[in-house]
């Protein structure tokens, strides 16, 4: 009791001398200048953000970040961006820093070049250190501009397909072809004489392409209307999660691979069916060629390019340069009638779509065989 009473005195001597030492909280001082702005802290960082939530070996949580990253690294966007293109006018698309930025200033001219530029990766389609989540950095819908005169441009609105289409859209290509007035002769000046390889938005919603007059469009197939992809866009397929077993593709494909088709075990091909499985879409599918869809779009397009090449329109030689593109004499190529370069413009839209014929089956052969049958006229 005696040596309980003589700590308790001890205490209450000190805690004058506590409040002394701290005295009472003054203002604080001015702000510090603003931290750096790496690619990583672009954006700054979240309050109270915790690195171990996502950054960590030892437990799959929701956001883990190795396997996502790991399937990334076999994407396209990793390895098949063309990081090289760089400058003002590209990196807005081909590179993470020209990416954000374009975003966050709404412009590609905002863009500056990239010395060190990074392929299209996590800090392209998140902002996680900021937000201190992985939502998506934009999904407000796309208006695409259009590369034919007298057709409008279009508004591409499938959910978290927005952001895929912010860069999976048309640039401006010249000259445009004329849907309202075709004229007597259209002069190409271009080997690349086409809307760009990115135009998967505009064929899934079954815009962008040449309608020749006189011919019947009858619309479009269900993925452009189907509630799912409407909902979900491009995610719903090619990002499309798989179990093992049955599926010997997991980490390969699907996910943030991107990838439908990959190479599983043992070195086996396989796709990604299993966005296609779910509830509102296919019953049964085994194949992206889904009742010969793949076969007739690339028979179809086999035959396009023939009478192309047979017109002289297309370079089919494959020593030059521009091999596979508009064929150009002393740096043109003018076309007579103008309406029929509609089939040269139509070739590349469902060539570099990729999908061969997949996102919008209807749409692409329709393109396709009103181009050969305009070209087998006398």
């Amino acid at each position: 009791m005696k040596s309980s009473s003589v700590l308790k005195g001890v205490v209450l001597a000190m805690m004058p001398l506590v409040f002394l030492f701290q005295g009472c909280k003054g203002p604080e001082g001015p702000q510090g200048p603003p931290g750096e702005t790496t690619v990583l802290n672009l954006e700054g960082f979240a309050a109270d953000i915790k690195c171990g939530k996502c950054h960590t070996a030892d437990q799959d949580t929701t956001y883990f970040v190795a396997g996502r990253a790991y399937e990334w690294s076999q994407s396209k966007h990793a390895v098949g961006g063309d990081l090289e293109r760089n400058g003002s006018g590209c990196a807005g698309c081909h590179t993470t820093e020209g990416f954000v930025q374009r975003m966050n200033a709404g412009s590609f001219s905002a863009v500056t070049n990239q010395f060190h530029p990074s392929p299209p990766g996590c800090f392209a389609c998140h902002s996680p250190h900021a937000r201190g989540d992985f939502s998506l950095r934009i999904k407000t819908p796309v208006v695409i501009k259009s590369n034919i005169t007298g057709v409008s441009d279009a508004t591409f609105d499938y959910g978290k397909g927005n952001l895929c289409v912010q860069c999976h859209q048309t640039r401006d290509m010249s000259p445009k072809m004329n849907a309202s007035a075709p004229g007597d002769s259209i002069a190409i000046t271009t080997s690349r004489w086409y809307s760009h390889y990115g135009v998967q938005g505009q064929m899934l919603m079954g815009e962008g392409g040449f309608k020749f007059p006189g011919y019947t469009y009858t619309g479009n197939s269900y993925h452009t209307t189907s509630t799912t992809v409407k909902q979900e866009g491009c995610p719903t397929c090619h990002m499309a999660e798989m179990s093992y077993p049955p599926n010997t593709g997991t980490g390969k494909g699907g996910g943030h691979t991107m990838n439908i088709k990959f190479e599983g075990e043992g070195g086996t091909a396989g796709s990604v069916l299993a966005g296609c499985l779910q509830s509102g879409c296919h019953a049964s599918i085994t194949s992206p060629d889904y009742k010969g869809v793949q076969t007739a779009v690339k028979a179809n397009l086999d035959t396009l390019y023939g009478l192309l090449v047979a017109k002289g329109w297309i370079d089919n030689n494959p020593t030059s340069a521009n091999y596979g593109l508009v064929n150009l004499v002393n740096g043109r190529r003018v076309i007579k009638p103008a309406v029929k370069a509609g089939a040269v413009y139509n070739y590349f839209f469902v060539e570099h779509d990729l999908s061969e014929g997949v996102h919008n089956t209807k749409y692409a052969i329709e393109l396709l065989r009103s181009s050969i049958a305009e070209l087998r006229k006398p």
